[in-house]
């Protein structure tokens, strides 16, 4: 994928095999079968589902949330 289902961003990184990582919002996602499933990622390093979208539609974005700037 080249932009991340959760917030929009672009900076995304693959981690697996069909399994992506947000370096912007800090989630992470798995696509296949015609869904998305998205997890959050917790401070021990598990991650937790978060929601799983079906029929996901490449323009459409889960939910949008404020991006953290720096400074």
């Amino acid at each position: 994928m080249d932009y991340c289902p959760l917030c929009g961003a672009r900076e995304v990184g693959r981690i697996g095999r069909e399994r992506y990582y947000c370096r912007e919002c800090c989630h992470e996602w798995t696509k296949g079968g015609g869904e998305v499933k998205i997890y959050e990622v917790l401070s021990d390093g598990s991650v937790e589902p978060l929601m799983t979208k079906h029929d996901f539609l490449p323009s459409a974005i889960v939910h949008p949330i404020a991006r953290r700037r720096a400074g």
